[in-house]
Order: C-alpha cells, then structure tokens, then sequence
C-alpha cells in the first residue's frame, strides 16, 4: 500500500484511503479503533471478517479485498473504495429508489440464505460508483443469525431504521434487514425517515409511539410502491415479506413515466453471474441493475458510511439508558 492518508474517523474505526500497488487501484482501509484486547475482541472481529468475506462475491455488496490485524493489535478490513453514500440527499425520483430496493434486497436475501444478517441497513450504508448504482456496505459488521450477542444489537442499532422489537431486546432476524430496507427506501423518496416529523433524535417514548402512526402516501410516489414499503415497514415480524419476496414485489411495481419526473426506464435483469466455489448457479434474473445511471452529486459532508456518527451513537447511548 502507498499514499496512505485519514478519510474519516467515527467512534469505532478509522478509513483511510489508499492505494493498493500491485493493481494501482485506490482502496479504503478501515481501522478498528480497538486494539484486540481479549478472546472476545478477537471472536468479534473473526466473525465478522468471515461474515463479509461470505458477502463481498455479491454484485451489490461492497467488495471486501483483505482482512488482517496491525503490528500493535489493531484489525482492518481492505474495501472497495465507492464514491459516496445515499445519506443526507435530498428526496430521490421513485423508479431510481426502486432499481436501488431491487438490488439491495438481492443483496440481503443472499446473505440471509447464508445465515447472515446486516443488522444496520440504512441510507448511509448504500454506496455507489461510477460503475455500480448500489453495493450494500459493512457486512463486517454482520453477525451470524444464530448467534445472540446484545452488546453487538445496541452497537449497530440505528432508531431511525430499526423496527420495533429491536427496542425490546428481541432476538435478531431477517425480518430486521427487510424492516430496516424498507424504512430506508420510504426515506430515500421523502427525504427523512418514515414518521419523523423533523430533524431531531425523538425521545425513546416518542419512538415507540411511532410505531402506531399511519406512513402516508408520498406525492409523486405510485401507490403501488408506497404499499410494498408499507408491508415491510409491518409491526409484526411474521407478517413482512422475504427479502427475496420483497424484491420480486419491487420488480413487479410497474412505474408509470410520470412518477417523480424520472426518465429512468424499469430495470432489466442482467445476465446471472458464473457460481462460486461450493454455490449453485444462480438463476436467471436473480439480479438486477438499472439500464443507465448518474450518481447523485457528492455531499462534502457526508461521514463514511462505514463508520458510525460518535454524537449519535452518544446520544443512543443515552437514551438507551446505558
């Protein structure tokens, strides 16, 4: 690695952009924060390399290069280096929230067939590029579906796109990661989360009392999709779609050329790719992507996606009582 420098800095990790010279390709570096202090530590990050490098093969998921760990104890993954995130921009046309819904719940229902959960899905871990309109970023931080691990919930619990069992300490499952999509597609066409009034963290009461108000309809935005997002956005865990459900109900929502002015036509599905190693083929139209794309303008602003906001995650803390 060469020209290595500090991209961002959150809470938990550190990125650094660089340049990998054997293939003159700029990567990003993220940095535990931590060095691997105890068998805990290291179970941790051991599982979580694992459960990107399980995901990185995916079309829509961030490309994960190398794992390893520092001379003085700290671990880093090497990633894809994307151009941004879809965090803190204003309101998205309905057929481009759409194309990006299908490609990263392609994403999830691969990983949830491999046992794996993402368990922070949200606006600011959907990148894009020059090449890809979504890739689904930190499955380092995914966990094993099986596993039970509260410390790791609290830590990657994001409020605005977490569904209500999660406040009640329920055990994790792929019902979350649909929850969480929807919510974060909803955001991507009203340009906040679905309920909130405003910009402000509510209060814990205030959140749980969200979660009985009514998503309305967005303008510009057909019914159609509105419902499908509604249907993941359900209370009850059980009544939510598949991820693999909820893709093929995107795909299937046909846009009128009207809706949210957007000239983007219905995405097509691309050619599937070749198996893995020990995978079976996929099948035909299992992924998609849009026939054009422009990303949207970069906000200088915008915090790396794969580290998390430390005021945030304080004020979580606060709230959460611990």
């Amino acid at each position: 690695m060469t020209d290595l420098r500090k991209f961002a800095r959150g809470g938990y990790a550190t990125i650094y952009r660089a340049t990998q010279i054997s293939v003159d390709r700029e990567v990003a570096i993220k940095v535990e924060n931590r060095a691997l202090g105890d068998e805990r530590d290291r179970a941790r990050f051991l599982r979580e390399a694992r459960a990107a490098s399980r995901m990185s093969s995916h079309p829509h998921v961030v490309d994960l290069f190398d794992v390893g760990v520092t001379a003085d104890g700290h671990p880093y993954l090497i990633m894809e280096l994307c151009d941004g995130s879809y965090a803190n921009r204003t309101p998205l046309a309905a057929e481009q929230v759409r194309s990006v819904g299908i490609k990263i719940a392609d994403a999830l229902a691969d990983a949830h067939n491999e046992q794996v959960l993402h368990r922070d899905v949200k606006p600011a871990n959907i990148l894009y590029s020059k090449f890809n309109e979504a890739v689904l970023a930190d499955f380092g931080l995914a966990v094993l579906a099986e596993m039970r691990d509260p410390n790791v919930t609290l830590e990657v619990l994001t409020p605005a796109y977490a569904p209500p069992e999660m406040f009640r300490a329920s055990r994790p499952s792929a019902a979350v990661d649909v929850y969480a999509l929807c919510a974060t597609l909803y955001a991507m066409l009203r340009g906040k989360p679905p309920r909130w009034k405003d910009d402000r963290n509510p209060s814990l009461l205030t959140i749980m009392d969200m979660f009985n108000q009514p998503i309305p309809d967005l303008p510009n935005v057909p019914d159609e999709l509105i419902a499908v997002l509604r249907r993941g956005m359900t209370n009850e865990p059980s009544a939510r779609p598949s991820a693999a459900d909820l893709r093929d109900m995107l795909y299937e929502v046909r846009m009128p050329p009207q809706a949210g002015g957007n000239p983007f036509p219905n995405p097509r599905p691309d050619p599937p790719p070749g198996p893995g190693p020990n995978k079976p083929p996929r099948q035909p139209g299992r992924v998609y992507r849009g026939d054009t794309y422009t990303p949207p303008r970069p906000s200088h602003g915008d915090p790396h996606p794969t580290v998390p906001n430390p005021g945030f995650r304080s004020w979580f803390r606060r709230f959460m009582g611990s």
